[in-house]
């Protein structure tokens, strides 16, 4: 089954170094922004009233600003966002969340304030590359990021969702750890991920990784 849902960025504050992101927080051209309740209200209606979507991703920064405080009450307020179409009140059915790994206390919150499906990308399952990637910030520990869905589930989050950013490291390597990924849940907990994606690296201010990623495929 394919379903559609539409992205919506509620900060793009981080404190990572991801080599490849133009979000990363040693980029001095980004401009911050953290979404306040008015303007994420403003941005459901849009969504869901004037472009009829019922499900999004709600996409989180890894920064205090957008801690999981934050995102059970950005959660609330998507979810409580109704407007009017053809005299019905409508609003986003399912929202899912792609934010940083969490410890399971702050991952029980958010469960509890209704999500959807909880993404973490690992982005690369490749050890040296990913070292390479991620000089520092939290997102540099790997066995933390690797985790992240361990740790969802054991907070009561049955639908989880996984994926590698292709082009940092050789794309058939990544395929086979998403399988043992997937696979290591299933032993664990009964249940593979929800979801698996592929997201893809796109042109990001003073971000040269984002256009020439080392292993580019044609």
């Amino acid at each position: 089954r394919i379903v559609t849902f539409a992205p919506l960025y509620l900060g793009n504050a981080c404190v990572n170094a991801c080599r490849y992101c133009g979000f990363r927080a040693d980029n001095p051209g980004m401009h911050r922004r953290v979404l306040g309740e008015a303007d994420i209200r403003a941005e459901v209606e849009v969504l869901a009233g004037k472009l009829g979507h019922k499900r999004l991703i709600a996409v989180y920064g890894e920064h205090p600003s957008t801690d999981a405080d934050y995102i059970v009450r950005s959660l609330q307020t998507i979810y409580d966002t109704k407007v009017m179409v053809n005299g019905h009140p409508t609003g986003i059915r399912r929202a899912n969340v792609n934010a940083a790994p969490m410890c399971v206390a702050d991952l029980k919150k958010v469960h509890e304030a209704g999500l959807g499906t909880f993404q973490v990308f690992q982005e690369t399952y490749h050890r040296e590359t990913y070292k390479a990637m991620h000089p520092s910030g939290p997102k540099a520990d790997f066995r933390w990021r690797l985790y992240a869905l361990h740790r969802a589930m054991e907070a009561g989050i049955e639908d989880v969702g996984m994926g590698s950013l292709f082009g940092l490291a050789d794309w058939r390597f990544e395929v086979l750890a998403n399988v043992l990924h997937a696979q290591d849940l299933e032993r664990v907990f009964g249940l593979g991920p929800h979801t698996i994606s592929f997201p893809r690296m796109e042109p990001a201010l003073d971000t040269p990784m984002a256009t020439t990623p080392p292993h580019a495929v044609d």
